[in-house]
């Protein structure tokens, strides 16, 4: 009982790591807009990973690592759209994007348990089956009101 008390107040202390939900939005990081969860925040991976005391500093350090290195390259996305949509850039960026997280998932897979491994695959899964979802709304809301005025 004891692990668990001190275990959940390291994450609480986690600078960044939002300890209540927040509507499925979280901060624009550096930029400060709000944006849609690309997927579980740091907090939600180091909880239901249920990490071990000594794997917290390395876990969150890669997490950490994988989020600003996203951040990055949402930024030099956002500075080339800067004249308008580019759709030559977003196969890039997804590349990059795709680069990022095999990194962290091979830096992930030498910290952390079988049964740990295969519950953030699926965390990740999750957030690519929510985002496919969110693409698919917005591809149809692109293509027009479907028929309706919206009034």
């Amino acid at each position: 009982m004891l692990v668990v008390a001190v275990m959940l107040a390291a994450v609480a202390a986690l600078p960044g790591c939002a300890t209540e939900s927040n509507g499925g939005f979280q901060d624009g990081g550096r930029g400060g807009a709000m944006r849609p969860l690309p997927g579980p925040s740091v907090y939600e991976i180091i909880t239901r990973l249920e990490l071990e005391p000594e794997q917290l500093p390395a876990v969150r350090a890669v997490l950490e690592r994988a989020e600003d290195e996203r951040e990055d390259i949402q930024e030099e996305m956002l500075s080339h759209m800067s004249d308008g949509p580019d759709p030559s850039m977003a196969g890039l960026m997804r590349e990059k994007m795709d680069d990022v997280r095999t990194r962290a998932e091979d830096d992930l897979s030498e910290l952390l348990t079988y049964e740990q491994m295969a519950e953030y695959r699926e965390m990740m899964d999750e957030a690519d089956r929510r985002r496919d979802a969110m693409r698919s709304e917005m591809s149809g809301r692109r293509g027009g009101m479907g028929g309706k005025r919206g009034f």
